[in-house]
């Protein structure tokens, strides 16, 4: 599964179209930009960019990391109605939460209690509340012991993801309208991924990792373990007869 979803792409995009079109100058609608960005681009190709996004990414963190990384649980919600078996489908019996704030289209759930687990894909988020699936739930939960559990590769990898795979795009298809080279957005688009790649490879961003065997450098290794702490008498010292 990629690092991120078309919907991160495309928000990623959309934010470089806010002020205005290349192909047609002036203020462009705010609420038209997802519309024209997905009858420009097929999600296919979305998909193919993002593949290629994920492909640098895996490079840059194998000399640490186990890739392709693992999907990890990045956030617990409540659930702040009951859910009953077929809910989830439709806004009139949408599936509601405490906080439904850090959720995205296509995201990843688990909806659990202490018998069952369903996995599930969320197709929009109606507001601060609510969410709607992809498919319904096939059991009914009891708000009092269920939860709400997001599933997603460990941050910031969805976001560079997104960015890189923005940055390609936004190059080929906006800013090649108007100059052949390479767009300031662009540029500042990969180097913010870049950097915060680099983040994570440093140390001063640590991924959320599902288990200690996803390491394969030493950068988090304990020295201390190599051997005993030596003392400053020759070995010979030991075995003089008197």
């Amino acid at each position: 599964m990629a690092y991120s979803t078309p919907t991160e792409a495309k928000i990623a995009l959309a934010n470089a179209l806010t002020s205005g079109n290349p192909s047609a100058p002036g203020p462009q609608p705010i609420t038209d930009i997802q519309n024209t960005l997905t009858a420009t681009i097929p999600v296919s190709e979305f998909l193919q960019y993002i593949r290629w996004a994920d492909q640098e990414i895996d490079s840059a963190l194998s000399g640490i990391y186990k890739v392709p990384l693992k999907r990890v649980n990045v956030g617990t919600f409540n659930l702040a109605i009951d859910v009953t078996a077929g809910d989830g489908l439709i806004p009139a019996n949408a599936i509601v939460l405490t906080d439904a704030t850090k959720f995205l289209p296509d995201d990843i759930i688990y909806l659990r209690d202490s018998i069952n687990l369903e996995e599930l894909v969320i197709a929009s988020v109606l507001d601060e509340y609510r969410i709607t699936v992809t498919t319904p739930a096939i059991n009914s939960y009891l708000a009092v012991n269920s939860r709400v559990e997001r599933i997603r590769y460990p941050d910031p990898i969805p976001l560079v993801s997104a960015k890189m795979a923005a940055a390609h795009l936004y190059d080929k298809y906006f800013a090649a309208q108007v100059d052949g080279n390479k767009s300031e957005y662009g540029v500042r688009l990969r180097q913010d991924a870049i950097d915060d790649l680099n983040n994570v490879l440093s140390g001063t961003v640590r991924l959320l990792i599902a288990d200690a065997n996803v390491y394969t450098g030493r950068r988090y290794y304990n020295a201390a373990l190599d051997d005993a702490h030596s003392t400053r008498a020759e070995p010979k010292e030991y075995f003089k007869r008197g």
